[in-house]
């Protein structure tokens, strides 16, 4: 047996060429992230501090999540619209599984993301000219950011095994996509303990510390991205952030396919 005879890997080709063929889709759900990235831009990334750092290659790292949390809203509305479709009920008669259609899609919506994130860093890094430390440290930021957009994905097809229309998966992913977004404290400081308990705070904050700060994995976490200037380290490395971030990862895949499978109805 190839690769390409698994049935999930199947049915991920099958959503990915049905991505290109509206390929218009990409741009917009990327347009939102790119204008805050240009507006931001123009309003932090002008005055340094002494480190001769601006205040946008701090907040960049929130401008990313924002985009990868994106991955939510994309994953449930198309998995809504394949349900609405019949297209999961005509897969659903075939010997492919419930499992390899929810890893099917979360293979292509993964790799989707993927090109999302490309885009980012090329708009940042390449156009903007944003501070990073050095290429491998961007690279490993590329990986957590890759990672922490596989359980967006995961939560986005989760919301819509849940939703009974394509305007309920719309609507719910939105909500929350939006509140774990800001209540982590991605796009502005949030200084609260709630934020520990959402996966965009340990991915931003890992993103920022590694490619902006220069910290490596056994230094210390900050409360929020005011490194200097109000936060507090916390007891947890950034290694040990990274295995929270896999660990909401792993727990999101493990708990959509089950969902999928139980409650999902065709």
């Amino acid at each position: 047996m190839t690769l390409l005879d698994n049935k999930a890997i199947q049915i991920s080709i099958k959503n990915l060429k049905d991505k290109l063929r509206h390929w218009q889709f990409l741009f917009f759900s990327l347009l939102l992230p790119i204008m805050f990235t240009v507006m931001f831009y123009f309003m932090l990334g002008n005055e340094e501090d002494p480190t001769g750092r601006t205040g946008f290659d701090y907040g960049f790292s929130g401008m990313i999540m924002y985009a990868v949390g994106i991955g939510t809203m994309n994953a449930a509305i198309m998995f809504a619209q394949d349900k609405k479709s019949g297209m999961l009920s005509r897969l659903d008669t075939m010997p492919t599984g419930r499992k390899n259609m929810f890893l099917g899609a979360l293979i292509s919506e993964s790799l989707y993301l993927m090109l999302q994130i490309l885009i980012m860093f090329i708009i940042g890094y390449a156009i903007l000219g944003l501070y990073f430390v050095n290429p491998l440290a961007l690279f490993i930021g590329f990986l957590i950011t890759v990672v922490f957009g596989i359980s967006s994905v995961g939560m986005g097809i989760m919301i819509a095994s849940v939703s009974k229309t394509v305007e309920i998966a719309n609507a719910f992913s939105l909500v929350v996509y939006m509140v774990l977004i800001f209540l982590s404290g991605s796009l502005m400081p949030f200084e609260s303990p709630i934020v520990y308990f959402l996966p965009p705070y340990w991915a931003k904050q890992l993103f920022l510390q590694l490619t902006v700060m220069g910290d490596g994995f056994s230094d210390n976490l900050y409360s929020s991205s005011l490194i200097g200037q109000g936060a507090e380290a916390i007891p947890i490395t950034l290694w040990g952030g990274f295995l929270i971030v896999c660990a909401f990862t792993i727990a999101f895949t493990l708990l959509g396919i089950l969902l999928f499978q139980k409650k999902t109805k065709f």
